[in-house]
Formats: C-alpha cells, sequence, structure tokens
C-alpha cells in the first residue's frame, strides 16, 4: 500500500479534526511498515476524510458552535455512534435484551451458589495477589540497590521504606459478590465507567436488516446530541448520516422515523 495521500481540506473543515485524521494516518503507516503483508484498517481514516471534505458538512459543522459542541467532541460521537456491534447481546430485539437478561441473571444466579465458600470464589483475590507480589517484590529491589549509589547516605536511607508500604489495598472482592451484583442489576447497562452516567441503550426493532447499522447510528448520534443539547437536531443527524453512508437522498423525516 502506497503512503496515504492527504486530501485538500477546505478552509472551513476543523483543524482539531484534521489534527485527528493525521494521528489515524500515522497509526495505519506505522502498523503497516512492522505488518506489510496485512491488509491495514483505513475505515476511520476514510470517514473523517468525508466528513472533512463534503460540502454538505460545511454548515453541520458551522451549527455545532451554536451549541458549544467542540469539533472533537462531535467527532467522537459519530465514532461512537458509528460502532455497531452485530452481536449479542447488541444485535438483540427489545424482547431478545429482556431474555437474554434474564438468561444472564438467572446463570449468575446458579453459579454463585455453585462457587461460594469454594476456592473458586477467591479467583479474583487470587489474580490480584499474584500481581501485587511482583510489583511488592520490584519495589524492594528498587529501594533495596539505592545503598549502592555514591550519592546516598546509607544511614538516612535505612530510614526509609520501600513504596509498596505507602500503597493502598485494593484487593477485590469474591467471585461470588461479583455474581451477586449481577444478579441485582437492572441491565449491563448499569455497568458504566466510573464517574461515567448509565443512559437507556439503543435497540433495534430489525437488529438484522441490511440496514442495521445506519438506524443505529442515528438513534445513537441523536441521543448523544440530545442528551448534550436538549434537542435532537435533526438537521444535523440527517446531514450526517447521509454523509457517513453515502446516501444524500437520506431525508429528515426518515430521521424522525427511525429516532423519534
Amino acid at each position: 500500500m502506497a503512503n496515504i495521500i492527504k486530501p485538500n481540506f477546505p478552509e472551513w473543515a476543523p483543524k482539531q479534526v484534521i489534527s485527528e485524521w493525521k494521528e489515524k494516518v500515522e497509526e495505519i503507516e506505522y502498523w503497516f511498515k512492522k505488518f506489510p503483508t496485512v491488509e491495514p484498517e483505513t475505515e476511520e481514516a476514510d470517514l473523517l476524510v468525508r466528513l472533512l471534505t463534503c460540502e454538505d458538512m460545511k454548515g453541520v459543522w458551522k451549527k455545532l458552535a451554536k451549541y458549544k459542541i467542540k469539533p472533537t467532541l462531535f467527532s467522537s460521537m459519530i465514532q461512537l455512534s458509528n460502532s455497531y456491534i452485530d452481536a449479542k447481546p447488541h444485535n438483540l430485539t427489545p424482547k431478545e435484551y429482556t431474555d437474554w437478561l434474564n438468561d444472564v441473571k438467572a446463570t449468575a444466579l446458579k453459579l454463585r451458589n455453585l462457587v461460594q465458600h469454594s476456592d473458586y470464589d477467591r479467583i479474583f483475590q487470587e489474580a490480584y495477589l499474584q500481581k501485587r507480589q511482583k510489583l511488592v517484590l520490584a519495589s524492594i529491589v528498587e529501594h533495596s540497590i539505592q545503598v549502592i549509589r555514591p550519592d546516598v547516605d546509607i544511614d538516612e536511607r535505612k530510614k526509609t521504606k520501600p513504596s509498596y508500604e505507602s500503597w493502598p489495598d485494593l484487593a477485590p472482592g469474591y467471585l461470588s459478590e461479583a455474581l451477586n451484583k449481577i444478579v441485582t442489576l437492572d441491565s449491563d447497562k448499569d455497568i458504566g465507567f466510573v464517574g461515567g452516567n448509565s443512559r437507556e441503550p439503543v435497540k433495534l426493532d430489525k437488529p438484522n436488516h441490511p440496514n442495521a447499522k445506519r438506524s443505529y447510528f442515528i438513534k445513537k448520534l441523536t441521543q448523544l446530541l440530545r442528551d448534550k443539547t436538549g434537542q435532537p437536531l435533526r438537521e444535523v443527524v440527517t446531514i450526517t448520516a447521509a454523509t457517513v453512508f453515502d446516501n444524500p437522498s437520506l431525508t429528515e423525516r426518515q430521521i424522525i422515523r427511525i429516532a423519534p
């Protein structure tokens, strides 16, 4: 594969997003040099090019400023919305998803009752302690070898303690406790990133439809924009979806039908 040629980005294209494109291209070229026989994945970089060069997107990027949405944030919204996973539980209908949740909870409850008070119950703690022991040993060695440095006062050094002694204890709980937590949660979406707010998952009525990825994109982007601004921003979603999926005939009426 030849080096990726830089497009002639228009003046209205956000500089921050152009920088994102450059970073992705550098990453593609780096991995291609390491593995020249493997066809590189350029989908994300190609998507950014369309978003930065399609004339219809000029008005979208301009409109974002009105709603105090930074270009890099909108770019991340697009990439997140474009990440439809064709696998459980993402490709399930609402009813299938409910059945899946019930099956997960029933299985977790059964496994909890099976492993509780057994050695299996300590599997998380075992993995944690094995890793901690390696780090503690490295801390002790690092602390000890300092005495051979000519600029170190040995008597003063003996008064100090290895760094591991000030580390917090982050030992995990029992496996049965984690399984019990799964049983009590309403859904897997209740498990979010630290400090993040969980939101209603995007589900499709026809997850196996040929246009499932597009429908997911429209629903997810609408959800993200509504969370950010309090409005669905139909025009923004329509133009962006049309650009991402190369479908200029997409209408706002269709967007509303897919993401009410």
